[in-house]
């Protein structure tokens, strides 16, 4: 798709990912979803993508 960058996530990406979770119904009502971030940051970071449009 053009226009479109694959990244490694950025700590201001979080309410934008949090946002997407949530549109899609990824989140749980026990889970935190900032903690889950956080938990996939200390385990290879680098593998947590990001995709940005325009």
């Amino acid at each position: 798709m053009a226009g479109m960058e694959i990244r490694a996530f950025e700590l201001t990406d979080e309410s934008a990912v949090i946002a997407l979770w949530m549109r899609c119904g990824l989140t749980q009502p026990w889970n935190d979803p900032k903690k889950d971030i956080e938990r996939k940051l200390c385990v290879q970071p680098h593998l947590f993508l990001v995709s940005i449009i325009g």
